[in-house]
This record gives C-alpha cells, structure tokens and sequence, in this order.
C-alpha cells in the first residue's frame, strides 16, 4: 500500500502545487496525504481519512479547477497525406483547451448542483468542503482535418484523468481523494460507435457527457458520505 500511496501523492504534486516547496516535492504532499487510507468509491483510485465525521458537512465550496495537457506538439489545422498514419495523439489548440474547460466546468457544476444533502455555496463555513479539482495528461485522438473533409470516424476521441481533493474548509485538512483516467468515447461507447462521425459538434457533446458522468459520480458519493450511508 505504501508504494501505490507514493505513487498517488507524487501525481497529486500537480493538483497540490500551491502548498509544494522547493526541494524533494513527495516532502510537502506526504504531509499533507499522508493520513490517508485506501478506501472505496465508484472511483478507480479512491483515499481517504478513515476519522472524517461527514455528516457533519453541508455545503461545497468549489476551488478553480486545474487542468494540464501532454506535450504531443503543437497543435495543426489540417493535415497532409505526407503525415505519419501511426499518429496517435495531436496537439490541441488554445482556442479549443479554453472550449473544453469551459464545456467540462460548466457541466461539472451543473451535476454537483443537483445534489440532495449539501449546497453549492461560494463562501467558506465551518461546515463546509472545498473541492480542488483537476484534469491531468488530456490527450486528443482527433487528428486534423484533412483538406476537404471535415469528418473521422473513431472509437475514443482521448484521454485524461480526473483528480478531486476534498478538503475540510475548517482545519484545511484533506479527507479525501478520487482519481480515474477514462476515454472520452465517441458515440458514448456503443458497439457500432465506429460508424459514428467525430467532428466538433460530436467532440464537445462527448466532452460534456464525460465530465457530466464524473461529477454525477462524485455528487452521488458524496450524498452518500453526508447522509451517513
């Protein structure tokens, strides 16, 4: 357990860099995620603070989200008949990272705000938790267009992993941690999602229902947790 806690905290050196020191980083987040026990979740990788009182919490307070994307090389408009057919990950525009912040928050907090035990609120209280949360190594599975042609037909449109830290808004201590990388699957997954176009529309309707899933997951989870169930 000690080795995949490790593993854990030097990924979330990225979600918690405010509070990293100059320095060995794994220093600073073993303090701070050190408490933590592997629990259970509708999430992949899920710890937390087995002493946490959660029925104590009646409201969220949501921090900025983070997100990060893996260096594939810059982004292109369209490609040509020259270009490497084993390509497998292109870069994203910066027009096309702030759409899909923007189309992945948006959704997010439409889901949490839908929950049954606990309130959206923007002020911090006693009773109160602050979600972090973050969107790490995104890739993109769409290549460029070619000229002409404004549709491909592909299984997965891309990658990334999604990272929440729960913090109590009183002590600031962490109580909790969900990880779990998922595609971002055109056609929603279906069998016959191959024969489904994947073009901008289709892109950000499968973003949306991507982030949409995860904080449905976590709005669930979570009113579980403060219900005392």
């Amino acid at each position: 357990m000690k080795t995949t806690r490790l593993i854990l905290v030097m990924s979330l050196v990225c979600l918690a860099s405010a509070y990293a020191q100059e320095g060995d980083p794994a220093d600073p987040a073993e303090e701070r995620y050190g408490h933590l026990e592997k629990g259970k979740s509708g999430f992949k990788e899920t710890w937390v603070n087995p002493n946490t009182d959660w029925t104590k919490y009646n409201s969220l307070y949501l921090w900025e989200a983070e997100f990060q994307y893996r260096d594939v090389g810059p982004a292109r408009r369209t490609r040509g008949t020259m270009m490497n057919t084993r390509q497998r990950e292109f870069g994203i525009s910066d027009a096309d990272r702030l759409k899909f912040q923007e189309v992945v928050e948006e959704a997010f907090v439409k889901e949490i705000q839908q929950a049954k035990n606990f309130t959206v609120s923007d002020e911090l209280g006693p009773n109160a938790l602050i979600m972090r949360g973050a969107v790490l190594d995104i890739i993109s599975k769409v290549p460029p267009e070619f000229v002409g042609r404004s549709e491909v037909y592909l299984a997965s449109i891309g990658e990334a992993t999604l990272m929440v830290e729960l913090i109590d808004a009183a002590d600031g201590e962490v109580v909790a941690v969900v990880a779990e990388r998922r595609a971002f699957q055109s056609g929603s997954g279906r069998i016959d999602s191959m024969s489904m176009p994947t073009n901008s529309v289709t892109v950000i309707a499968e973003v949306r229902r991507w982030a949409s899933r995860a904080a449905r997951k976590l709005r669930d989870e979570l009113d579980k947790a403060i219900a005392g169930k």
